[in-house]
């Protein structure tokens, strides 16, 4: 588990964590034994990424990029079909829909402007997911140009 990508997003990980040192005591403390050097090694490329480190890093963080990133590669379906340049316009184009779904919910034009309705939450989550899966298929076009 130590591709370039996933090299990338545990250094974001790390920094967001406050450092090696930190990431090294927060791993130390939950299984026992862990070094900064052993951090910095997973962060440059010399060390794979372990499970219980990465794990230990998401939930202190509070994100789990690298979690996303396992279960989506599971679930994936190869599309080459479409290219980057009509998967932005897509994107463009949904992620607008979907904000503009949840401002309305908060806005003059809903029913109760102080909380969202019930079919105001059907459609905000819908019009997110489809943004959400736009967004998918660009990830897995972008991590195979060459």
């Amino acid at each position: 588990m130590c591709d370039g990508v996933y090299r990338g997003i545990f250094k974001g990980l790390v920094k967001r964590a406050g450092g090696v040192d930190v990431v090294a005591a927060i791993v130390d403390a939950e299984h026992g034994s862990c070094s900064k050097g052993t951090i910095s090694k997973m962060c440059s490329g010399q060390a794979a990424l372990t499970y219980q480190v990465v794990h230990s890093l998401e939930e202190f963080v509070g994100a789990f990029p690298i979690t996303n990133r396992s279960f989506e590669r599971t679930s994936r379906e190869v599309k080459n079909h479409r290219g980057l340049p009509d998967l932005a316009a897509e994107s463009a184009v949904l992620t607008g829909q979907a904000h503009a779904t949840l401002i309305k919910a908060y806005s003059a034009l809903s029913e109760d402007p102080t909380r969202v309705t019930s079919e105001e939450r059907a459609e905000i989550i819908a019009s997110m997911r489809a943004a959400r899966q736009v967004m998918t298929e660009i990830i897995d076009a972008a991590e195979v140009v060459s």
